[in-house]
């Protein structure tokens, strides 16, 4: 994932961690078990939506800030459009506290997110296959960081779509909508 680092952001994040939570609707780590974290989803949200939850990246670059407003320096910029995220906490104003697959965290304004179920690849030349078990005939090879869109779920595999190619995966392979984590 192609992303750019500013200078102050350590600074901020720093200032941020020093002056204590702030109130917005937060939720469980999407690190933890699927269990603990399902008990910890929160409904009370701003949106009415659940956190957290998981959603995808709308834009081809989408700035995410070290704050929920526009003052707030960019932390990170995300050159991915479709990259699967999860929501983490939201404001009343539209901003949304988002986590992406290795753990960073920073703020985006809703109308870059999108509800569009995607997944990242996390293994290089996983096998695409026509059918949903492992005996079934490979269609096509993905490598790591690849996202898809997933079409469909069952049982420990996900259907999904991408560079033209449809075909069923193991669910432990990616990360996002479907996948084994978060």
């Amino acid at each position: 994932m192609t992303r750019q680092h500013s200078p102050a952001a350590a600074l901020c994040g720093l200032a941020l961690y020093l002056t204590g939570p702030a109130p917005y609707a937060q939720a469980a780590s999407a690190t933890e078990p699927r269990e603990s974290a399902a008990a910890e989803i929160r409904m009370d949200t701003p949106s009415g939506y659940p956190v957290p939850r998981l959603v995808s990246l709308k834009s081809k670059k989408t700035f995410c800030r070290t704050g929920p407003s526009f003052s707030h320096p960019v932390r990170l910029t995300y050159m991915r459009q479709g990259l699967p995220v999860v929501v983490v906490a939201e404001t009343h104003d539209h901003w949304r506290k988002i986590r992406d697959s290795e753990n960073d965290e920073c703020w985006t304004h809703k109308s870059k997110l999108s509800g569009n179920l995607t997944a990242l690849v996390l293994e290089d030349g996983l096998a695409i296959r026509s059918k949903p078990a492992v005996s079934a005939p490979v269609k096509a090879r993905f490598g790591r960081g690849l996202v898809a869109r997933v079409d469909d779920r069952r049982e420990g595999w996900i259907k999904i779509s991408a560079a033209g190619v449809k075909g069923w995966a193991p669910s432990s392979a990616f990360w996002g909508a479907g996948a084994s984590s978060p």
